[in-house]
């Protein structure tokens, strides 16, 4: 297996902080496909009843991702950005196998399927100048953009 990708930069959620009101889940679907909808956003808020718990399930962009690595069309659907390192599907090549969402070592894989039956998951928002707008329009500061360690 060739690990010789580049590392990406990931979005880390403190439910501490996240009170559950969705923008984040809003600002990104709206960003990605033109639509308010929080079943076509690439994070999701899983609010846990009665706790006032709002976990977040969003792609950790895996040093070594297990999605990347097993996709039949790796590279064509399933893509690791030269520049940013960020792990994104491309959904125009995409045949929706569902390859990626066995692989990935998550407890709840942050990959979804729409109707189309085409997968999608968290890009980091790749080509925008000022990174996830997820992270950009969190009200509270719960979501952070950080660069992995060394």
């Amino acid at each position: 297996m060739n690990l010789d990708i580049p590392k990406s930069r990931f979005i880390v959620h403190n439910p501490n902080l996240c009170r559950g009101c969705g923008i984040c889940e809003l600002a990104c679907s709206a960003y990605h496909e033109g639509e308010c909808s929080s079943y076509l956003s690439r994070i999701h808020i899983t609010p846990e009843d009665l706790d006032l718990n709002f976990p977040a399930v969003v792609c950790t962009q895996c040093n070594s991702p297990g999605c990347y690595f097993v996709c039949p069309l790796k590279d064509e659907a399933l893509c690791v950005d030269s520049e940013t390192g960020a792990r994104y599907i491309n959904e125009d090549e995409c045949t929706g196998c569902g390859e990626c969402v066995e692989a990935c070592p998550l407890p709840v894989p942050p990959i979804w399927q729409k109707s189309n039956g085409i997968y999608f998951k968290c890009d980091l928002c790749r080509g925008r100048k000022d990174g996830p707008i997820c992270v950009q329009m969190c009200p509270r500061k719960a979501l952070t953009f950080k660069a992995r360690r060394k």
